[in-house]
Protein backbone atom coordinates (compact mmCIF):
# COMPACT_ATOMS: atom_id res chain seq x y z
CA UNK A 1 0.00 0.00 0.00
CA UNK A 2 1.46 3.46 -0.88
CA UNK A 3 0.87 6.72 0.83
CA UNK A 4 -1.99 7.76 -1.21
CA UNK A 5 -4.24 4.60 -0.64
CA UNK A 6 -3.25 5.39 3.42
CA UNK A 7 -4.65 8.56 2.98
CA UNK A 8 -7.72 7.57 0.76
CA UNK A 9 -8.53 5.01 3.49
CA UNK A 10 -7.52 7.59 6.48
CA UNK A 11 -10.03 10.00 4.60
CA UNK A 12 -12.93 7.27 3.95
CA UNK A 13 -12.43 6.54 7.72
CA UNK A 14 -13.11 9.83 8.63
CA UNK A 15 -16.07 10.50 6.80
CA UNK A 16 -17.62 7.30 7.72
CA UNK A 17 -17.33 8.27 11.61
CA UNK A 18 -18.87 11.31 10.86
CA UNK A 19 -21.72 9.83 9.21
CA UNK A 20 -21.79 6.90 11.74
CA UNK A 21 -21.64 10.05 14.62
CA UNK A 22 -25.38 11.03 13.92
CA UNK A 23 -28.99 8.65 13.84
CA UNK A 24 -29.93 9.75 10.44
CA UNK A 25 -26.60 8.80 9.00
CA UNK A 26 -26.57 5.49 11.21
CA UNK A 27 -30.30 4.70 9.87
CA UNK A 28 -29.31 5.56 5.76
CA UNK A 29 -26.01 3.13 5.95
CA UNK A 30 -29.03 0.53 7.40
CA UNK A 31 -30.55 1.46 4.37
CA UNK A 32 -28.29 0.74 1.86
CA UNK A 33 -26.59 -2.46 3.54
CA UNK A 34 -30.45 -3.90 3.69
CA UNK A 35 -31.89 -2.37 0.31
CA UNK A 36 -28.42 -4.04 -1.02
CA UNK A 37 -29.47 -7.33 -0.25
CA UNK A 38 -25.82 -7.33 0.71
CA UNK A 39 -26.64 -10.52 3.48
CA UNK A 40 -29.18 -12.29 0.38
CA UNK A 41 -27.95 -14.93 -2.55
CA UNK A 42 -27.81 -12.32 -5.39
CA UNK A 43 -28.71 -15.71 -7.70
CA UNK A 44 -32.16 -14.38 -9.94
CA UNK A 45 -33.72 -15.54 -12.97
CA UNK A 46 -31.25 -14.90 -15.66
CA UNK A 47 -27.75 -14.40 -15.53
CA UNK A 48 -28.57 -10.68 -16.29
CA UNK A 49 -30.30 -10.16 -13.46
CA UNK A 50 -27.95 -11.84 -11.52
CA UNK A 51 -25.21 -9.91 -12.32
CA UNK A 52 -27.32 -6.58 -11.49
CA UNK A 53 -27.92 -7.89 -8.16
CA UNK A 54 -24.31 -8.41 -7.63
CA UNK A 55 -23.61 -5.03 -8.27
CA UNK A 56 -26.20 -3.78 -5.50
CA UNK A 57 -24.59 -6.32 -3.17
CA UNK A 58 -20.80 -4.95 -4.00
CA UNK A 59 -22.52 -1.64 -2.86
CA UNK A 60 -24.04 -3.14 0.41
CA UNK A 61 -20.68 -5.12 0.68
CA UNK A 62 -18.53 -1.86 0.34
CA UNK A 63 -20.82 0.35 2.69
CA UNK A 64 -20.62 -3.03 5.34
CA UNK A 65 -16.79 -3.08 4.82
CA UNK A 66 -16.63 1.17 5.51
CA UNK A 67 -18.86 0.76 8.75
CA UNK A 68 -16.98 -1.92 9.85
CA UNK A 69 -13.59 -0.39 9.69
CA UNK A 70 -15.12 2.40 11.51
CA UNK A 71 -16.49 0.21 15.10
CA UNK A 72 -17.17 -3.87 14.47
CA UNK A 73 -20.25 -3.87 15.61
CA UNK A 74 -20.92 -0.94 13.47
CA UNK A 75 -22.81 -2.55 10.50
CA UNK A 76 -25.02 -4.63 13.09
CA UNK A 77 -26.13 -1.33 14.87
CA UNK A 78 -27.13 0.36 11.60
CA UNK A 79 -29.06 -2.25 10.43
CA UNK A 80 -31.40 -2.58 13.50
CA UNK A 81 -31.58 1.01 13.82
CA UNK A 82 -33.11 1.02 10.47
CA UNK A 83 -35.32 -1.75 11.39
CA UNK A 84 -36.54 -0.43 14.33
CA UNK A 85 -36.90 2.72 12.21
CA UNK A 86 -38.88 1.07 9.18
CA UNK A 87 -41.49 -0.82 11.75
CA UNK A 88 -42.35 2.63 13.34
CA UNK A 89 -42.35 4.00 9.55
CA UNK A 90 -45.02 0.46 9.40
CA UNK A 91 -47.36 1.78 12.28
CA UNK A 92 -47.58 5.23 11.80
CA UNK A 93 -50.14 7.26 9.41
CA UNK A 94 -48.91 9.62 6.85
CA UNK A 95 -50.24 12.68 8.63
CA UNK A 96 -48.51 10.95 12.52
CA UNK A 97 -45.30 11.38 10.81
CA UNK A 98 -43.46 14.30 12.44
CA UNK A 99 -42.06 16.67 9.82
CA UNK A 100 -39.98 19.67 10.93
CA UNK A 101 -41.38 23.47 9.16
CA UNK A 102 -37.86 23.60 7.44
CA UNK A 103 -38.13 20.70 5.88
CA UNK A 104 -41.64 22.01 3.85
Amino acid sequence: MDIDENIRIREEDRMMAAVLAIPEGRLFCGLLIEESGFLRNGLRETPELSAFAEGERNVGQRVFELAWRNEETKPLVCMKEHGEWYRQLGIMTEKEIPVKEDEI
